[in-house]
């Protein structure tokens, strides 16, 4: 976790379970429709290891249209589904030697309707429904009030 003077990712960081950040971005930038019209999707990075990360939605995501699923973790897709759903994203590193640094590279996008295990995930395979292959992931700045401020918001209001 990082520590009070570095509250969160800044450019360039590498980034950390418990960081904020959207997932954006795709293969047809802003048309892209696992975007569904947004910027990207937030939320919380849960596990970093390798060449996959895990983050939690701060909302479910629902998808219709035609995704190949690769299940709870497998080498190539089990099944095409025509409806996606979940609150977990299986992001895959898009390049050999990828970094989790902020921003990172070309990511594959996984939407997961259970946490999924980074250890079921057979190198250059994928888990849940993978609906992107070109996003990227960007940290949220946190707004961090110090003692410092607070007593210059209260100095000020004394005035």
């Amino acid at each position: 976790m990082r520590t009070p003077a570095k509250m969160s990712c800044m450019r360039g960081d590498e980034f950390e379970p418990g960081d904020r950040v959207t997932v954006t971005g795709g293969y047809e930038g802003e048309a892209s429709a696992w975007l569904q019209g947004r910027s990207g999707h937030t939320g919380k990075i849960l596990h970093l290891a390798g060449s996959i990360a895990v983050v939690e939605l701060d909302a479910p995501l629902t998808l219709d249209g035609s995704w190949q699923d690769f299940g709870s973790g497998a080498a190539k897709a089990i099944r095409t589904v025509t409806h996606a759903e979940g609150r977990w994203l299986a992001l895959i590193q898009g390049w050999v030697g990828g970094r989790w640094a902020n921003p990172t590279g070309r990511l594959h996008v996984g939407l997961c309707a259970t946490p999924p295990a980074i250890e079921t995930i057979p190198p250059g395979g994928g888990a849940g429904c993978w609906i992107e292959s070109h996003a990227h992931m960007t940290s949220i700045p946190e707004t961090v009030i110090t003692d410092e401020d607070v007593f210059a918001i209260r100095d000020a209001d004394r005035r």
